[in-house]
């Protein structure tokens, strides 16, 4: 019989959430990837900031998390992907996976060998609000946050041309990681972090989260870090 294995893979816009996913999927046998950017509401229903006037896209209210909870749910049961779930996120290629070296490539092989992978599903929960919402975040069996400082992200966020949405393409109007995307990330997730740097996580508020900053670390060392903790907890 087939087990499910949940892994979150939560952080800020730009800190290389998806470069790890897109890693795990080439190491591990069996996986399937649900992108919490896929659940954005319509771009006509994102709304809009009351002190800006601009489309918030990294609020709560921009998500539909009941219907990300039931996809995951569907997984869980039934050992696939919804039919209906299509991902636009699965086409966007702004992840650096393929800046990993095929040296490198074959060292987490190496490791990851070590982890029992058969009759196991790996389904990976790709998201940049994960942890806000505690029903969400008790469905993940392993939990992963990457973070960046505020000047890197600033950098990455701003070099991006845009985004696939539901009804067309997002491109951030100038300002709009001072003026949207980071105050949003603070204000949403300040209960993970302690002091006021945002970026020591308070692990009473997420429980037996690996933190990983991929300004200290490089992509194998962030890699081979998850890794070691799918092993521990799998």
């Amino acid at each position: 019989m087939t087990r499910v294995c949940c892994i979150g893979i939560s952080g800020p816009s730009c800190s290389g959430k998806t470069t790890v996913t897109r890693i795990l999927q080439r190491l591990l046998k069996q996986t399937v990837v649900i992108y919490q950017d896929d659940f954005f509401k319509p771009d006509s229903e994102i709304p809009l900031d009351e002190k800006t006037q601009q489309d918030n896209w990294d609020c709560p209210d921009a998500l539909d998390f009941r219907r990300l909870d039931e996809s995951i749910k569907y997984v869980l049961e039934h050992k696939e992907l919804p039919e209906r779930y299509k991902s636009n996120e699965a086409n966007n290629t702004h992840d650096g996976s393929s800046s990993l070296s095929p040296e490198a490539f074959v060292r987490l092989q190496s490791v990851i060998s070590r982890l029992k992978q058969n009759d196991t599903l790996f389904l990976i929960v790709d998201g940049f609000m994960l942890y806000w919402d505690q029903s969400l975040c008790e469905r993940l069996d392993c939990k992963i946050f990457i973070t960046a400082s505020y000047d890197t992200l600033k950098q990455r966020r701003e070099s991006r041309q845009g985004y696939a949405t539901k009804e067309g393409y997002w491109t951030d109007p100038p300002g709009y990681f001072d003026s949207i995307v980071w105050p949003q990330y603070i204000k949403w997730n300040k209960h993970l972090f302690q002091g006021e740097d945002h970026s020591e996580i308070e692990h009473e508020a997420v429980q037996d989260v690996l933190v990983l900053d991929t300004d200290k670390h490089s992509i194998e060392e962030t890699a081979a870090a998850v890794v070691k903790k799918l092993i521990e907890v799998f």
